[in-house]
């Protein structure tokens, strides 16, 4: 485990009194510096999260604080009575799954009203949760503030036949995009659980999330069967050492892909999200390069940063190392209407992808490249490159998509 300076830990009442939470909570206390280890009921946890969780902005520029560690429990067998009653009672505990629910969490994005809505081209899926917050302090991200994490791991698995029925079609399946949850192992010990568990499972797979990690010693020794997918989001070395403050830098993640693959897990990249640094054509061809000649991802996926404006980038970033050009198109398109997440123009968008494309292209012809959550238009004006490959915004493989099994990809 990564360690991690907290402000305080939180135990949820009842998980010391289980052998097997206890043991986890103990396994990952030694990794976990604080002064303040406490049991909470919810009541308490509800008014700690609604006075001092809530409400917190971004991390900001290489941000350093304590966050609050909340040892959790998951609540598989509440009827619908006890949510609604617990809902009314503990009404903040919604915030990050504290109430111990959606941990097998229905992702709508991709759906027929999601794509009318948006505009936006994505697959719905079931997903995987059992911790939500991070180790690092990406500028553009606020999940560093807490870490809500489940201890009643075994039991959360005892239940997963029994939600995979709901989805016999599906062939893939992410953990956890709520968090770089390898930071948290071999303590934490639910990747284990979970590639055993997936190893067993003909016709479908895990795809875990190492995100912005390089901490993969422990998966080189599982017995994953190639049922487990390593997926990173891969980064510039600007954006990655001073955009990505406490992740691992590019360098370190592609090395620890090559090891993964050595290990026989396939791997996956995201190229998420793209922020346009000061020389960013120089620094993604040197990304791209050294990951090719290391690694040969099954999916590469591409995105340039959302969810931020102009403001948010005078307001939160260091302007001396963003490119000069992205900045003033940002100027030139505050008060302009966007779709969700879309902030980036298009044409400055299209003009990043098309150098990605080409750049890729030149190493690898065959390697599918798909984009994450982006407009249909935009798709539609890469369909000819996107053919090479197979893929079609109505008909993609991605690196979470339902049905994105490895398989998949090798019969493509």
């Amino acid at each position: 485990m990564l360690p991690l300076q907290a402000s305080k830990l939180l135990i949820v009442e009842g998980v010391e009194d289980d052998p097997r939470m206890k043991a986890r909570a103990d396994r990952l206390r030694t990794g976990i510096t604080t002064d303040d280890v406490r049991t909470v009921t919810y009541a308490e946890l509800n008014d700690i999260t609604k006075n001092e969780l809530k409400g917190k902005p971004r991390h900001g520029m290489h941000a350093e604080f304590e966050p609050i560690v909340v040892f959790n429990r998951g609540r598989f067998d509440d009827s619908d009575d006890e949510r609604k009653e617990r809902a009314e009672a503990y009404p903040e505990l919604r915030f990050h799954n504290l109430d111990g629910y959606d941990h097998f969490h229905w992702r709508d994005s991709g759906s027929p009203g999601w794509r009318e809505r948006t505009s936006l081209v994505c697959q719905p899926a079931w997903q995987i949760h059992t911790v939500v917050g991070c180790h690092f302090r990406c500028t553009y991200c606020g999940l560093g503030h807490s870490l809500n994490i489940m201890m009643n791991m075994e039991e959360y698995v005892e239940h997963l036949d029994g939600w995979l029925e709901r989805c016999p079609k599906q062939t893939l399946f992410q953990y956890d995009n709520g968090s770089d949850i390898v930071c948290f192992e071999p303590e934490y010990g639910a990747s284990k659980l979970l590639i055993d568990y997936f190893a067993q499972r003909p016709g479908q797979a895990l795809e875990l999330y190492v995100g912005k990690s390089s901490h993969v010693d422990f998966l080189t020794e599982l017995d994953h069967r190639g049922h487990t997918v390593c997926c990173w989001s891969l980064s510039t070395q600007t954006q990655s050492t001073e955009f990505e403050w406490r992740s691992a830098p590019m360098a370190d993640r592609i090395e620890a892909m090559r090891q993964c693959q050595q290990a026989g897990y396939p791997v996956r990249v995201r190229f998420s999200p793209m922020i346009p640094v000061k020389n960013w054509r120089d620094e993604t061809r040197e990304m791209i390069d050294l990951l090719l000649k290391k690694v040969e991802p099954d999916v590469v996926t591409i995105e340039t940063i959302r969810f931020n404006n102009i403001d948010a980038f005078e307001s939160g970033y260091d302007l001396s190392l963003l490119d000069d050009e992205f900045l003033a198109v940002m100027r030139d398109a505050k008060g302009q209407p966007f779709a969700q997440g879309c902030e980036v123009p298009a044409a400055y968008r299209k003009m990043v992808y098309d150098f990605v494309f080409d750049e890729i292209g030149k190493r690898s012809a065959t390697t599918p490249i798909a984009f994450c959550r982006e407009e249909r238009t935009m798709w539609d004006a890469f369909e000819a490159r996107l053919v090479r490959t197979g893929q079609d915004p109505d008909r993609y493989l991605c690196n979470c998509g339902p049905y994105s099994h490895p398989a998949t990809v090798e019969a493509r």
